[in-house]
């Protein structure tokens, strides 16, 4: 289903817009506040506005080229599941990080909405089509 509302269109405009400024010869810095707007735009995209936001997040250096993840901590007495996002402090540009994030947040959803491993699998790359339409890529 192809979405059409006002508020998708303007949000897709946003998003394409943001990406394609021009970026300065640096590169891109991670903030938190650029995760949570992004996160924001693309939960409503992708996802419809269903998946909750991650319990915590971290910029850190991560090892073997390791772009971003999604680390799981289940409290079995409590039986809770917590959620952290791990981002790198920089990417090569704002692109990188928009592509990182999304494709954390098919992780995330695939755990706590599917109920899914979070696996590169075929629901993981199910989501290609819809990022691709929004100017992302896994």
């Amino acid at each position: 289903m192809l979405k059409t509302s006002k508020k998708y269109t303007r949000t897709k405009k946003l998003l394409k817009a943001d990406l394609t400024k021009k970026s300065s010869r640096w590169k891109y810095k991670t903030r938190y506040i650029d995760i949570k707007k992004y996160f924001a735009m693309i939960n409503e995209l992708v996802f419809d506005n269903k998946l909750s936001p991650f319990n915590k997040v971290y910029l850190k250096q991560m090892r073997n080229g390791t772009m971003g993840q999604v680390i799981t901590y289940d409290w079995e007495r409590r039986g809770t599941r917590e959620y952290e996002l791990h981002m790198l402090p920089f990417y090569e540009d704002k692109q990188e990080f928009a592509n990182t994030l999304a494709h954390e947040m098919v992780h995330l959803y695939q755990m706590a909405n599917q109920g899914d491993t979070g696996n590169h699998n075929a629901l993981f790359y199910s989501y290609r089509t819809k990022l691709n339409r929004i100017g992302l890529d896994l």
